[in-house]
């Protein structure tokens, strides 16, 4: 099985672009995915222990509620420290698959919040499930 290694960088912005496009195209999508994050019956100790100091920092916070394409393009357009909260409210998890694929197929995101419906490529894109070609 081939694994992929992706420079931290590309894999950063990568993530940053599609929260971006989640947060533009849902607006309530960040409530939902606290929500849905704080409802996680076995979510990891150790996010709970990086959330607090994340989430008492006021430009962090700030950071992560103002997420739009006018605001962030790449990952070094906010704080470290946003772009983790970000991730931490937004994904599940981040699989990544094997070098030879592209990079919206090798980097599969699990959002906290499911997509909704969208056409078979967005899914693929986005790390749906896979779509079938007729």
């Amino acid at each position: 099985m081939e694994h992929a290694n992706i420079e931290a960088d590309v894999l950063h912005d990568y993530v940053i672009a599609r929260i971006v496009d989640r947060v533009e195209s849902e607006p309530d999508l960040l409530r939902c995915s606290i929500q849905a994050m704080r409802e996680e019956a076995e979510l990891d100790p150790e996010i709970l222990s990086e959330l607090g100091p994340l989430e008492a920092d006021r430009s962090v916070v700030r950071q992560v509620n103002k997420l739009s394409r006018a605001t962030v393009t790449k990952s070094t357009d906010i704080e470290p420290e946003a772009f983790r909260l970000a991730v931490l409210y937004f994904i599940h998890r981040i699989n990544i698959g094997g070098p030879s694929l592209p990079l919206d197929e090798q980097v599969r995101i699990v959002w906290r919040v499911p997509e909704p419906e969208s056409t078979p490529s967005q899914r693929v894109r986005n790390g749906g499930a896979p779509a079938t070609r007729a």
